[in-house]
């Protein structure tokens, strides 16, 4: 038998136990619930009246070679009228990839890990770039993605931010499509946090950073750290720098599909997303820059991080809370185990896939009780450690052809080598009867339109037609 003051901490870290997890339930629901049915915000200003160049960053190490190509099959179908892909790549072994289209980019070290290979290629990039994409080696895109996010190439935006997606993988496993949904789950509460003016940050891929917003703060992970998203997130905030965040922005990418991947991406993204908020919440806390609603969604963000350090202890206590001090009455243990049903299903209905939502959530308490446990311990990593970068392992499941589906030409459209700066690997569209590069309003035309198109024309040779 427990002692009565053994008995009254188990009550006291119960209780506390349940009213964290009705908070951040109540939080995660409201967030989802501003996705559906609040209206999406009004742009901050007018957007640039140009299509400026820009550069596209791919980190590489170790990547699967067929992962590798159809990252870079995807890109050759882009449509935008002048830009460069640069493959910052710190593989042991490089990469063999066609370097006539492709800019690659090796360190003689891995110092900083994928933050250092960012702020590497950042030095590096071509003297006409304004914004720096950055992109997984695992993700593909659609033809049209830098015509997207160039609607948002305005005054005062620092970061945009577009949607993870998931999918890529050959094998639909349970853990797959959990992963899917958790992802799904993500990009709502984002926009959710986007139409309410609640913290929104970069993700660390499919994301842009206008240069001279990153110049002004003196590059990319200029200390050491292992989440160079988040870190500059709050240093943009902190200069008064806009983060949007559009979820008809999309990049595809591969879920993890095996445990050991699974709890190696939970374990880095909760460590080092504490470690940031320890070393920057304090002043972000006290800027004039970031409105007093973001600095408390911000806080409730956080908490989603580090909830199991008090959720994981109350596995232990649970016998004890529900038979001998029956503190939990099994009106609320039902409220409390439906909870996640809503947070799974809302993203699911809305992104009309029902089925992979309800398979998630059924996995959700299949997974609960280790995924505290690897939090609990991540958690602690993040409080007293500095946590390194542990690459996540990606299979070899990857569809090669599965891309296609997302990038919809069979051939790669007629690019010309640009002439700017005298680089021979800036891409610009071309006329495929004349050969003149096409103008920005051309160029539009077929990224928006998303044509399956083999010949890209200007007006004068379709006037001639």
């Amino acid at each position: 038998m427990l002692t009565p003051a053994a008995l009254e901490v188990i009550s006291t870290w119960e209780l506390v136990g349940i009213g964290i997890t009705l908070l951040i339930s109540a939080y995660l629901i409201f967030e989802l619930s501003v996705a559906l049915l609040r209206p999406p915000r009004a742009p901050i200003s007018e957007p640039d009246s140009r299509l400026p160049f820009v550069s596209v960053v791919i980190p590489v190490y170790d990547e699967p070679p067929e992962v590798l190509r159809a990252a870079l099959a995807s890109w050759d179908r882009v449509r935008y009228p002048s830009f460069e892909v640069i493959l910052a790549d710190d593989s042991p072994v490089p990469a063999e990839v066609d370097t006539s289209r492709v800019r690659v980019i090796r360190r003689d070290n891995r110092e900083g890990f994928k933050g250092g290979a960012l702020r590497n290629a950042f030095r590096q990039l071509h003297p006409d770039s304004e914004w720096m994409f950055v992109f997984d080696a695992d993700y593909v895109v659609d033809p049209d993605i830098l015509a997207r996010f160039s609607a948002h190439f305005r005054p005062g935006v620092g970061g945009i931010q577009g949607f993870m997606a998931m999918g890529l993988n050959q094998e639909r496993s349970h853990l797959v499509q959990f992963s899917e949904a958790l992802h799904d789950i993500a990009g709502t509460l984002l926009v959710g946090r986007f139409r309410h003016g609640g913290f929104v940050g970069v993700q660390g891929t499919v994301q842009a950073y206008r240069v001279e917003a990153i110049r002004s703060l003196g590059g990319i992970a200029p200390e050491f750290t292992a989440n160079e998203d988040l870190d500059t997130t709050f240093r943009l905030r902190k200069a008064g720098w806009k983060i949007v965040y559009d979820p008809n922005i999309v990049g595809q990418g591969l879920a993890p599909d095996t445990y050991r991947a699974f709890f190696v991406q939970i374990t880095r993204w909760t460590a080092t997303t504490v470690r940031e908020y320890r070393r920057h919440w304090g002043s972000f806390a006290r800027s004039r820059e970031v409105p007093f609603v973001e600095k408390v969604d911000s806080l409730l963000f956080l908490l989603t991080w580090m909830n199991a350090l008090v959720v994981a202890p109350t596995f232990l206590f649970l016998p004890w809370a529900l038979f001998v001090l029956r503190l939990i009455p099994l009106w609320l243990s039902i409220v409390i185990s439906l909870l996640p049903f809503f947070v799974f299903m809302i993203p699911a209905i809305a992104r009309r896939a029902v089925r992979r939502g309800l398979v998630a959530w059924l996995w959700y308490y299949i997974l609960l009780l280790p995924g505290s446990v690897v939090m609990f311990r991540a958690t602690l990593l993040g409080l007293f450690t500095e946590p390194g970068f542990s690459r996540t392992p990606k299979g070899s499941s990857a569809s090669a052809t599965k891309s296609v589906v997302l990038s919809a030409p069979r051939n790669a459209l007629p690019l010309a080598s640009g002439t700017a700066g005298g680089s021979s690997f800036v891409r610009r569209m071309t006329c495929h009867q004349c050969g003149q590069e096409l103008t920005h309003p051309e160029v539009f035309f077929y990224a928006v339109a998303a044509m399956d198109v083999e010949r890209t024309e200007c007006r004068l040779c379709v006037a001639g037609a």
